[in-house]
Order: structure tokens, then sequence, then C-alpha cells
């Protein structure tokens, strides 16, 4: 008769232990009895949005300690080759210099597109129709894209007039956005989804092509904004 006294004995010291282990445990957990509880930890925040097309827009005015030459844009026209039929975009401009040293003048022209093709002045140009261009624009102090590279000193009388063309074989953009970097020293190192890359200031001009731009015989398409971006 003793062995069931004596099983059910230790059943119930072993209960015991077990539970005292429990409620010890959950003590530690919860802390001491009538002490604050512990404050969450903070939800981590979302990062800054990453620049999705690496643009930012800048004053129009050079930043402190910077330089900026003057730019005159002149007109975006279409030109269509009488030999070839080929078609072709050409900007006309002016910049001067009056930052009060004389600079480089080394510029770089991009043509986007709003079906997203990007395309580099005097890309797939055959030299020959940069002169047809050229005669077309009759200004005999105007200087191709090559031409026009080298120093620039300061003053109006210094000035540098230049154009540039762009070839096109695809009439159904209705929207231009034209970049052009090469007119100050401003910069910044910007974080993308690429990496760390190094943005320019650069003036964007927009423009918008109503109707078929064959029919416009030459006439220049209008310039709907301008702003300068980091790109």
């Amino acid at each position: 008769m003793r062995r069931p006294v004596l099983s059910s004995l230790t059943i119930s010291a072993a209960f015991g232990i077990a539970l005292s282990c429990m409620i010890a445990a959950a003590r530690q957990d919860s802390g001491p009895i009538g002490a604050p509880k512990a404050t969450p930890p903070a939800v981590p925040q979302p990062a800054e949005p990453l620049p999705s097309d690496r643009e930012r827009t800048l004053s129009p005015d050079p930043a402190p300690g910077q330089w900026q030459l003057e730019f005159i844009p002149g007109d975006l026209r279409l030109y269509t080759d009488p030999q070839t039929s080929q078609h072709f975009w050409y900007f006309t401009y002016k910049v001067v210099n009056r930052t009060g040293q004389d600079r480089w003048w080394a510029p770089k022209f991009e043509l986007l597109e709003d079906h997203g093709r990007v395309r580099r002045s005097g890309q797939n140009v055959d030299p020959i129709v940069m002169k047809r261009v050229e005669a077309l624009i009759g200004n005999r102090m105007i200087a191709d894209q090559y031409q026009v590279l080298g120093e620039i000193k300061q003053g109006a009388e210094h000035a540098k007039e230049g154009f540039v063309v762009w070839s096109e074989d695809d009439l159904r953009a209705t929207e231009l956005h034209l970049f052009i970097r090469g007119m100050s020293s401003e910069m910044k190192k910007l974080q993308t989804k690429e990496g760390e890359v190094m943005m320019y200031k650069t003036l964007r001009l927009d423009y918008r092509v109503p109707g078929d731009a064959l029919d416009r015989s030459g006439e220049p398409v209008v310039c709907e904004q301008r702003e300068w971006v980091l790109r």
C-alpha cells in the first residue's frame, strides 16, 4: 500500500518543482512585479526615396563659390536632307562668359524623346549633313559642335555661337527634352539605385511637337519649360 502513496507524493513534488520553475521564468521575462514594461524597439522608418530619373531641381543662379556661363538657347528645328530624305533635329545657341575668368567650353547635348530614347548630338550624323545645316542657318559666326570646342574668353565680344544635330529615324515623338551640360562647375555626389554617382548641373529644355513633325516645314518647336537640374 505504500507504493501508491510514494508515487503520489513523488508526482506532487515534481509538479510543484515544475510550477516554481515556470513562475520564476515568467518573472525573469516580465521583470520585477510592479516595474514598468520595457520600451519596444523603434520601428525603422523608410529611407528617403531615391531619384528615379537621376534629376534634382536646382536654382537657375549659380551656387555660392561656383561659376556659371550665360547660355542663350536658340531654336530647335527639323531638317530633311534633300539628298537622302533623312530627317534631323538641329539646335542653335549662344554662350557668354561673365564669370571673371576664362573658361573651357566643351558642352554635352542629349535629346530625350517621350518614348524613352536618349541620343547624344552628332551621333550617326554625316559631316556633310553638318555642312548643309550650317549653310541653312546662314550665320557666318556659328560653329558646329566640334569647331566650337575650346577656351571661351570673358565678355560678350568673345561669345560663342554653335549648333548641334541629331539624326532622326522616328518622328512619332510628341515631346522632346533637351539636356545641356557644361555651363556650370556645380556638381554633387548622390546615392541612387545604381549606387553613388556624380551628378552635374544641367539645363533642361522641354518641347512639345504638336501634329505631324513633317508639316512644320522647318518652323521652330516651341520651348514650354526651362529648368536647371542635377543629372
